[in-house]
């Protein structure tokens, strides 16, 4: 084994214990932690997943690159390197499952890096169901109907329709 093969070895060993974990930053800051992170002469990666939207106000619209995960930045390290980003301004803390800390594959890392890429996706939105909010129901088949969310459990939200009289169960994807 040459001098030039040990070296490629350590290298890909010292990749292998390379995991992409989750951290929580504070709101508007995502893009921002980025760059510094990455902007660093440490042995870090972050990738913040995102794409280019329209903001509209009154009087003008606006291309916008905003975050496809809120408040998140995937950060790529060894375990001992982890807590090195809270030197940084915005950082909060790690996302931990179970106790420990929430890794992602690099396979799912690869998949947003296709979805940021793909430039047919115009627009997505992250959002949850609580009782009393009214939800338009135009896209389920109605013309013109609005309910209001009576519950929400398991994927399944139950929709008081009170021009019909009746309650609608809905699955949620």
């Amino acid at each position: 084994m040459t001098v030039t093969d040990l070296k490629y070895e350590i290298k890909k060993t010292s990749e292998q214990t390379k995991l992409w974990y989750v951290l929580y930053v504070k709101s508007n800051q995502e893009i921002s932690v980025q760059e510094h992170i990455n902007s660093l002469e440490i042995d870090l990666e972050a990738y913040c997943p995102t794409q280019l939207v329209i903001k509209q106000w009154k009087d003008r619209k606006k291309k916008m690159l905003t975050p496809l995960l809120p408040k998140i930045v995937l950060i790529k390290t060894q375990e001992k390197f982890r807590d090195q980003v809270f030197s940084i301004p915005g950082t909060v803390r790690y996302l931990f499952e179970q106790k420990k800390p929430a890794i992602v594959r690099e396979k799912e890392i690869e998949q947003l890096k296709l979805i940021t890429k793909n430039k047919r996706v115009i627009d997505h939105q992250v959002s949850s169901s609580v009782k009393g909010d009214v939800v338009d129901l135009t896209s389920y088949g109605f013309k013109n109907v609005k309910g209001t969310i009576d519950k929400v459990s398991n994927g399944v939200c139950w929709v008081k329709l009170e021009s019909l009289g009746c309650t609608l169960k809905l699955t949620l994807k």
